[in-house]
Parts: C-alpha cells; sequence; structure tokens
C-alpha cells in the first residue's frame, strides 16, 4: 500500500497523526481516527487534515505567543527607544553645531518641542488628526505660534507617522515574541514613546550639566577591553554571582502606569471620597486639582517611570527640589515642559543675576505636607492594586507644625487693616492703568470691592470671586451673599454653603449701587474682569495675581503665610473676643462643628443673628467716603485673553 502523509493504519481502521513544534520548541502531537477503513476515503480526510493543521499550527503559533509584554520586554523596548531617541538628539545637536552659532537654542527648543508632544502622546493617546493644526492648538497650546509651526511641518512631512509608530509596535512585539493584539500593539507604542521622552528629558540635563553625560546611562554601560592573557591566567577565579530574585509579572496598566495616570485613575476610582475612613474627605475641583499636582511633581522629579517602582531615596530626591522650587514655580506655563531640577537650576541663575530674591526659594511645609499626604495615600492605593511596591515611612517627610490651627495664618490687626485701605485703589488712583498710584481716580471693580468683603464677612477667596448677580439678594431689608455651589462655583464643603449678610459698612460704601449697576449694564457676575477666556484659571486665582501680589508689595506688615485667608482669622478672632457665639461664627465663616451639640442639633443661626455678627466687626474703612458706582469701561470688563508665553 503506498504511504499516505500523515497517516496510519492500526488493524483496519486508518489514523491522522502529525507532531508540530511553536516557538518554545516543545513538540506536541496531535492523533485523530479518520473512522474508516476505506484507503481512498483515508487518503482524501489525511490530506484535508494536513493542510488545515498548518493553517491551525500558524493560528496557535500566534496564540501560543504571551498574552501581554512581560516587565522584562518593555524595558527592552524602552532601552531601544531610548537609545534611538538619543542618538537622534546627538545627530541633530552637531548639525546645528556645524551651521548656527546658537545651536544651545536651537536644541532646547527642538527637545522642548519632543518632551510636550512625547508626554502628550503618553498620557493621552495618538489620535486620529495627529499633526493637524486643530490638533495641535488644542493640545499643545503652551508651545510658542513658532514651536507649533514647527510641529505642523514636522508631522506635514511625515503624514504617515501615525502608521509607522504603529509599524513599529508590531516589529517590537515580534522581536520579543509577543501576540500582535490590539492592546499589545498600543502598550508597545506607548513604552516607545515613554523611552524617547526619557531620552529628551534626559537629553535636556545634560544640556544643563554635561558631566552626566555617561554617568546617566546606566541602560548602556560601555563593556571594558579583554584583559590581557597574563592577567586573565593569573585572575583568581571568580566568585558565583548571586542570581537577582525575579521581579513579579505586573498585568498592564499597572505595569507601566506612571504618577500622573496612577492619580487619575485614583480619582476615577474613587469619585466621591478621598482620605482615610476617619477623615472622610470630599473631593473638590481645588482637592482633585491638588492630588494631580502632587503626582505630577512625583513624575518631574522622579521621571515617566512607573509609580510602583519609587523607593524611599526617590521621595527624599523629591524633598530636595521641593527645597530648591521657587514658590512660583508652574504660575508661568514654560514650566509645564522642565523638569524639576531644570526648574530648580533657572531659579537658582535667577538668584545669581539678581532677578530673583532667594527668600521666594523653597516650598512651605504646609504645602510639602499637603503633597506628601496625598502622595502617600496614592502609594498605599497602588500598592493594594500590585505586588512588590516599597515601603516607605512617609512621616520622615511630614514637618510637624506645634503652633494652634487658629495661629497659623496669623490674623489681621484693626491698624493693618486701616493701612491696606489707604492704598489709592480706594481713595484714589493716578489713572485706570495706574491704580496702586496716588491720584484722585476710583472705579469699583473687584479691585475695590473684594478685600472690603474679605474684612467685613470672612468669606473665602474665591467664595467672593466666583460670585453671580444671582447670588445676591435682600430679605426683610438684610441685603445678603449666597455662598453656593450652583451657577459654576465651587465651595470647600457642605457647611461653606451659606447665607452670609452685607454688613453696614459695606452697604454705606455702595455695594448694592455697585450690584443694581451691574444690572442694567447686563452683567451676570458681580466681578466680569476675574474671567477668563479659556476659563482655566479660577476668578480666585485671577484676583490673586492680578491684585493681591501687587497690593501686598505696597504692605509693609505682610508676613509669610499671610494672604487673603488670613482676613478669616480676624473675622473669628474678632467676634470671639466680642463673645459671639461659636455656633454664629462658625455658620458666618462656613466651619464645620466639632462634636454632636455644636455640629448635628443646633440650626443654622437666623439671618438677622448673623447681621448682628457682621457689624461688630471692626471697621476699618469709616474714613473712605461714599461715593456714586463707578463701573469700569465695557471693554474692560470682557473675559481675559490667554497669552502665550514665549520659550527663553
Amino acid at each position: 500500500m503506498p504511504a499516505i502523509q500523515n497517516v496510519e493504519r492500526r488493524g483496519a481502521v486508518y489514523y491522522w497523526r502529525r507532531t508540530v513544534r511553536f516557538q518554545d520548541g516543545k513538540p506536541f502531537t496531535l492523533r485523530l481516527s479518520l473512522r474508516t477503513t476505506a484507503q481512498a476515503v483515508a487518503r482524501s480526510m489525511g490530506c484535508a487534515m494536513t493542510a488545515k493543521s498548518e493553517t491551525l499550527k500558524m493560528t496557535l503559533g500566534q496564540n501560543g505567543r504571551a498574552a501581554s509584554l512581560t516587565t522584562v520586554q518593555k524595558a527592552g523596548i524602552f532601552r531601544e527607544a531610548m537609545k534611538g531617541m538619543r542618538d537622534h538628539l546627538e545627530r541633530v545637536h552637531v548639525g546645528y553645531q556645524r551651521i548656527d552659532p546658537d545651536a544651545t537654542f536651537m536644541i532646547e527648543g527642538l527637545v522642548g518641542i519632543y518632551e510636550v508632544m512625547l508626554r502628550d502622546f503618553v498620557v493621552n493617546g495618538v489620535p486620529e488628526n495627529v499633526g493637524s493644526r486643530e490638533h495641535v492648538e488644542a493640545r499643545f497650546s503652551g508651545l510658542t505660534d513658532e514651536q507649533k509651526e514647527t510641529l505642523i511641518d514636522f508631522f506635514a512631512d511625515r503624514p504617515d507617522w501615525r502608521e509607522r509608530s504603529h509599524d513599529k509596535a508590531a516589529q517590537d512585539l515580534r522581536t520579543v515574541g509577543v501576540a500582535e493584539t490590539e492592546d499589545n500593539l498600543d502598550i508597545a507604542r506607548k513604552v516607545n514613546l515613554e523611552g524617547r521622552l526619557a531620552a529628551a528629558l534626559e537629553y535636556r540635563r545634560r544640556l544643563f550639566d554635561p558631566a552626566t553625560m555617561w554617568a546617566a546611562m546606566t541602560d548602556d554601560r560601555v563593556s571594558a577591553a579583554p584583559m590581557p592573557i597574563a592577567v586573565v591566567a593569573a585572575a583568581p577565579a571568580a566568585a558565583p554571582v548571586p542570581v537577582p530574585p525575579r521581579e513579579p509579572e505586573v498585568a498592564e496598566p499597572w505595569a507601566s502606569m506612571t504618577p500622573t495616570q496612577a492619580a487619575e485613575r485614583f480619582i476615577a476610582d474613587n469619585p466621591k471620597i478621598v482620605g482615610d475612613a476617619r477623615r472622610k474627605a470630599r473631593w473638590t475641583e481645588k482637592t482633585r486639582t491638588q492630588f494631580l499636582s502632587a503626582a505630577r511633581l512625583l513624575e518631574k522629579s522622579y521621571g515617566a517611570r512607573p509609580i510602583r517602582l519609587v523607593v524611599r531615596e526617590d521621595v527624599v530626591r523629591l524633598n530636595e527640589h521641593f527645597s530648591r522650587l521657587p514658590v512660583s514655580h508652574h504660575k508661568s506655563r514654560r514650566h509645564d515642559a522642565m523638569s524639576l531640577e531644570e526648574i530648580c537650576r533657572e531659579a537658582e541663575e535667577e538668584i545669581k543675576a539678581g532677578t530673583r530674591d532667594a527668600k521666594t526659594i523653597g516650598l512651605q511645609s504646609t504645602s510639602t505636607n499637603r503633597h506628601f499626604l496625598f502622595l502617600k495615600e496614592l502609594m498605599a492605593w497602588v500598592g493594594k492594586q500590585v505586588d512588590g511596591v516599597g515601603t516607605i515611612d512617609w512621616s520622615d517627610f511630614l514637618y510637624e507644625d506645634d503652633r494652634d490651627a487658629r495661629d497659623q495664618r496669623d490674623a489681621y490687626t484693626e491698624e493693618e487693616g486701616r493701612q491696606l485701605f489707604r492704598l489709592p485703589i480706594w481713595t484714589g488712583s493716578r489713572s485706570l492703568g495706574r491704580r496702586l498710584e496716588q491720584g484722585t481716580e476710583i472705579w469699583h471693580d473687584g479691585g475695590f470691592w473684594v478685600l472690603p468683603i474679605a474684612w467685613y464677612t470672612g468669606c473665602r477667596r474665591e467664595e467672593i470671586c466666583q460670585l453671580t448677580l444671582d447670588d445676591i439678594g435682600e430679605e426683610n431689608g438684610i441685603w445678603f451673599f449666597t455662598i453656593t455651589d450652583e451657577n459654576g462655583g465651587r465651595v470647600k464643603n457642605r457647611a461653606a454653603v451659606r447665607l452670609v449678610p452685607f454688613a453696614d459698612e459695606l452697604i454705606r460704601l455702595g455695594l448694592p449701587g455697585y450690584v443694581k449697576a451691574l444690572h442694567a449694564a447686563g452683567e451676570t457676575m458681580l466681578f466680569p474682569e476675574l474671567r477668563t477666556a479659556s476659563g482655566k484659571r479660577s476668578y480666585g486665582d485671577v484676583y490673586y495675581k492680578n491684585w493681591w501680589m501687587k497690593i501686598a508689595r505696597k504692605l509693609d506688615f505682610i508676613e509669610p503665610g499671610q494672604a487673603i485667608h488670613s482676613f478669616r482669622h480676624t473675622v473669628t478672632t474678632e467676634l470671639k473676643h466680642r463673645e459671639v457665639f461659636l455656633e454664629t461664627r462658625a455658620d458666618l465663616v462656613g466651619h464645620t462643628m466639632s462634636g454632636e451639640t455644636a455640629g448635628r442639633y443646633s440650626k443654622a443661626a437666623r439671618l438677622i443673628r448673623l447681621k448682628e455678627a457682621v457689624d461688630q466687626i471692626p471697621k476699618v474703612t469709616d474714613r473712605l467716603p461714599s461715593l456714586p458706582t463707578r463701573l469700569l469701561p465695557s471693554v474692560n470688563r470682557q473675559p481675559r485673553p490667554a497669552r502665550l508665553k514665549v520659550r527663553g
């Protein structure tokens, strides 16, 4: 009987049998009964089975690959991408040096573009319209117009960039022998982009300190030359090198999740509560921003590496950066693309050049404590998701403050209040553009009203600045503010939602007339000029930058830690001295009361009682005249346009 490929007969019955080997080299034997004794039928079925087995082999070969990338495989992709980006930047840099006398400026600008672009791709992915003007304007608003045009031209010259990045990811997967699934392709591309971003960040550090050029390249060590034969022969036998324990396998997205990504995931997974069961603090827009800020600062110190690998030394480095950062860090969008080390060094150069006061260096303990407490919570949460997260004693980085909480921001005295309201904003300015220079002109806007309201109510900065005209009412002859989170407003907690009456002094100064004038002008906000076109900055932040920072420089009694919030301490302190009930004081300033008697069972003080309280606050504006309302010109009440920062 002629042989039939992969078919054999056992007794009278024919069987199909084939042994295949997959990528791991192990044999796998398939054996099936054809359930026939007819040779012709066996031949036909055997040929069909053999053909089908080839397809099966290829399918199993693909599916038999690792379901996902291991940490070691991702590290390999990361290193190769980092090497390629290093070489690319080296070539471009020396090319600039040959043709351009300002090569440093050119390469710094290019690295800045790469940092912003790659960081965005790592965090947000690569969109379908990558490189289009719409995409660049929407996602890279922090770049200068020239840098934006460079980016648009870059993608115009490479219309297939997105597809090429996909092909590179597929090539990386084939190299390491992992199935080309949609998830694996996206992960491989993300790791590749992270490697290139790391190279760009490293290159910027090398531009600042070329001495770190080789020391920093721990993943690309150059092997030493071979030892002479005689030396080798004389050398004693090397002791066996202990094999380090194998790193536990971690699945995506946790394997490569950066601090910023982890913070975003934490907020998404904990939409209502932040903190332990004892605190039960609810998220607000402010605390979400602060939580993300802490994670971003860690990432800008630690690098865009997995958060699960953070160890104590990384926190020590972050703390060291906190001590060197200027207090104005990240107020400029130019800082977005800079690492913390670069921001610190820039500040040090400004001090040397005499353009920055050394007193503006170093974050206050209240800020660093907040950052570290948020990071402690984030790291504890990551530790619950994956194994192998290191233990860090965060108490080593928290600064104790022995002061009573009421004294941590010193209250202003009555005399200091009088000195404040003697400034030209309230007594007469030189012109609309020179409101802090002595003159005869007075305008009524946020610059005029925010601080008197703060003094006579104890309201928070943002509570005042975000007020709408609908938040102001009158009942039984009592004018009042409604502090609420409606109409787009923000409040600190539930207790912060409240009614706050106008003090008699605010009425004398003309606040009701100001409200009526804004209604007549068709406005909806109490301080419309504090709006921004982008809507990204809070009203309170706009006031702080445009007014408080300038006002504070005119007052020699302002101490570190004192700001608009200190007006609240002035109010509570003065009312306490006048023996106003604690419950009334808490209702006025929006404090949560502790204890069942004070917090749970007390009714909110009647509006008339609150009115009696605010009228006991010392009158420090009694020498200011009551003048007719003079609104800002209409053009000055429009939202402030966003301004692009030019990179230096």
